[in-house]
């Protein structure tokens, strides 16, 4: 038997026995390089768009349509279909763009359409795997000044603007979140603070306040930020605001803290975003991450920054309530904030798992208090905005 084991292994290791691997593509911006694995599951070699990145391009999208923005050029795709279009022009791939999973691929193939219409910014070589881009060009081309488009209609003046405010109770229906010790359920605990948010910003005129649920039903993860897209008028001020609680397997954990979309970069973080994103497993859809391709969008948009921004506001507000220490402001790629197109934040109240904080979660005046400093941290972001947009 043991001869015939090593017999097998002899053969496996033998030229073309195992199934050929597909070398990276190397994209390359300057000093600036980027590693890509390129993928066949859909029967042909593709890449995820959100790595033209790596090239110093932009990539914008709606709906099915995307934009590809490289040294002053625009090349536009879409999805499910092999058509490119670039300078008024039209041209067909051998094969389409599509979709999985969230992340939007385009072939290999497109790399080198690409390179034809950025005006000899960017090179491909196929053999060698290699996209470079001359990025002192890329840089000058970006600095050269364009024709100046029409002025847009003038916007409303702001007090004119309701601003819109998502409230996104956590989990709910048949996921009940995370469960402490005295059997406090977090989709109760959530939905109740959620609601008194939201009466509390409804008081105010200024506001036009959506919850993706008012009930004990569950919404899929990735549906949240969908639907406050669809409620958000073009133009419109908007943030979404998803609430938790927070649990860990030590019940000596306490504390509040505060999330805006990005790579998790602790282990900790990835711990609660695993925690979080487990409500999945309730969804009949299967998971997939668009995390690289939405992050592309919201840098393009300063959502990030604006994310960032709000989440310390909100971190201040319950510091002077809150009887537990503060974790501080985080950085996690929740599913639940995937696809919002506005800044977003998701923020843990406490932690469930510690009794203590297990009984001040379920304390309907601790509830009251918590629910009144998130909605002076939504109206401090506005402030803020407004401030700005005045200086």
């Amino acid at each position: 038997m043991r001869a015939l084991l090593v017999l097998i292994l002899s053969f496996a290791t033998l030229p073309g026995f195992l199934p050929a691997q597909s070398a990276p593509w190397r994209l390359e911006a300057g000093a600036d390089v980027t590693s890509v694995a390129e993928v066949t599951d859909a029967g042909y070699p593709a890449i995820p768009v959100s790595a033209l990145l790596g090239l110093g391009a932009r990539v914008s999208y709606a709906g099915g349509d995307i934009v590809v923005h490289l040294g002053g050029r625009e090349v536009g795709l879409r999805v499910d279909s092999p058509g490119v279009t670039a300078d008024g022009r039209t041209s067909v791939m051998g094969s389409p763009v599509y979709s999985r999973g969230g992340v939007v691929y385009v072939p290999t193939e497109f790399l080198r359409i690409l390179a034809g219409a950025s005006g000899g910014l960017l090179s491909v070589d196929p053999q060698t795997r290699i996209a470079r881009v001359d990025a002192a060009a890329l840089a000058s081309a970006a600095s050269t000044p364009t024709a100046v488009p029409p002025a847009p209609a003038p916007s409303p003046p702001a007090a004119q603007t309701r601003r819109l405010v998502v409230i996104d109770a956590g989990h709910g229906g048949v996921d009940p979140g995370a469960v402490g010790p005295n059997g406090t359920r977090e989709k109760m605990v959530t939905l109740a603070v959620s609601r008194r948010v939201a009466e509390l910003l409804r008081d105010d005129p200024r506001f036009e306040v959506r919850m993706t649920r008012d009930r004990d039903t569950l919404i899929a993860l990735r549906d949240r930020g969908r639907m406050a897209n669809g409620w958000r008028d073009e133009g419109q001020p908007a943030l979404f605001l998803s609430i938790h609680c927070n649990a860990h397997t030590s019940r000596a954990e306490t504390g509040y803290e505060t999330y805006f979309l990005s790579e998790a970069r602790t282990a900790d973080a990835r711990r609660v975003q695993q925690m979080e994103d487990a409500a999945a497993q309730y969804e009949e859809r299967p998971r997939g991450t668009g995390l690289d391709f939405i992050l592309s969008d919201l840098r393009q948009n300063q959502y990030l920054r604006e994310s960032s921004d709000w989440a310390q506001m909100i971190q201040n507000r319950l510091r002077e309530v809150h009887p537990g220490p503060s974790r501080g402001v985080k950085q996690a790629g929740f599913a639940v904030l995937v696809g919002a197109f506005m800044p977003a934040v998701l923020v843990e109240i406490g932690f469930i798992s510690n009794r203590a904080e297990e009984s001040m979660l379920a304390d309907a005046q601790q509830q009251e208090t918590i629910a009144r400093q998130l909605a002076a941290g939504v109206r401090d972001f506005f402030q803020a905005a407004e401030r700005r947009q005045g200086s």
